[in-house]
């Protein structure tokens, strides 16, 4: 007789994994995020979301990955997502962190209906969905300036940039979620590009995730 392994747990694996990122989740973000995790896989089903399939995978690989993010958000007031596909980081930073003004940009319209129904089912306040295909010349003439923009892997670090900093306030971060084999070419793109744009030096971040021990790398920089 085969013996099938039992999926874990996925909300232990949510307090066990934010633990590990010295965070707390109260019962109602733990609830959101398992309500988020049934309807991601429902509409996986349907429209092609996420390539992850597995619960332990979605946890750590999204959600986790995720808030892994909030401790370099520093207390901003406001957030941008550019490229925010099924809500990664973004939604989950507003389920952590509820009073966060956010805006979520995806430029295809299946990902952003799934970015509407969730908000509208978590009734959350101070969301914004926007459906457009951003440009540098769009970003100029987005009111108002945020305090963080985030990205995570939906753009070259050169091209983020560009778009970024003119969405964002004086003093405003962008924060840049990327795999570790970023390479050099890029990095130098788009230090010079920063510079352009009146962004200052980028800084580089390794981290890890929790439970699996997968290295990530985040790459910020702050608006002069």
């Amino acid at each position: 007789m085969v013996h099938k392994t039992a999926e874990p747990d996925p909300l232990a694996l949510l307090t066990e994994g934010a633990a590990t990122l010295g965070l707390e989740l109260d019962p109602a973000t733990l609830g959101h995020l398992q309500t988020y995790l049934e309807e991601l896989k429902l509409w996986n089903a349907k429209i092609n979301l996420t390539g992850l399939k597995t619960d332990r995978d979605i946890v750590i690989k999204h959600f986790l990955d995720s808030l892994a993010v909030l401790p370099f958000l520093d207390g901003a007031a406001s957030l941008m997502d550019l490229g925010s596909g099924a809500g990664f980081p973004g939604l989950v930073l507003k389920l952590a962190r509820p009073n966060l003004a956010l805006t979520l940009v995806e430029a295809r319209q299946k990902k952003a209906a799934f970015l509407e129904y969730l908000a509208s089912r978590f009734r959350l306040s101070g969301v914004e969905v926007v459906q457009t295909h951003l440009t540098p010349s769009l970003a100029r003439r987005r009111e108002p300036k945020v305090a963080a923009v985030v990205s995570r892997a939906a753009l070259t670090l050169p091209r983020l940039l560009e778009l970024a900093a003119p969405l964002l306030a004086p003093g405003g971060v962008v924060l840049a979620l990327k795999g570790v084999n970023l390479t050099l070419g890029e990095l130098e793109t788009a230090g010079s590009a920063g510079q352009l744009v009146g962004l200052g030096p980028l800084e580089k971040h390794k981290y890890y995730l929790p439970i699996s021990g997968e290295p990530r790398l985040l790459v910020m920089a702050r608006k002069l």
